[in-house]
């Protein structure tokens, strides 16, 4: 039975891969692994795009607010993801066999990082 929700859940993920973080529907998570994927999700998405902007100096101005509205949908969506995921679908809640809960803390030093 674990293997078959394991199964599931890549071809849910694969399946769903073009639409990036942006669009992930935070009305469906309902697990904390679920809640802890999403956001190593839109912080994945947020830190590339960080390295974009840095390189992005002498680009033009269209192209520098196309980033930066792009980020702030981000931020929206880690908001987002930050108040639905409380209570018992807090990252903490994540059982041990959650692979996204061991990568958290190494994902959020990438970001604090990234963002600093």
């Amino acid at each position: 039975m674990k293997k078959l929700v394991m199964v599931f859940a890549l071809g849910a993920m694969l399946g769903s891969c073009g639409g990036g973080a942006a669009e992930i529907d935070v009305a469906t998570l309902d697990s904390p692994c679920g809640c802890t994927e999403a956001a190593i999700s839109v912080m994945d998405e947020m830190i590339d795009l960080r390295k974009k902007a840095e390189g992005m100096k002498d680009a033009s101005e269209e192209d520098q607010k196309a980033v930066m509205t792009e980020f702030e949908g981000l931020q929206a969506k880690m908001t987002e993801i930050e108040t639905k995921c409380v209570g018992d679908l807090a990252a903490e809640k994540a059982g041990e066999d959650c692979a996204a809960l061991k990568e958290l803390p190494n994902k959020m030093k990438e970001y604090a990082e990234a963002m600093n």
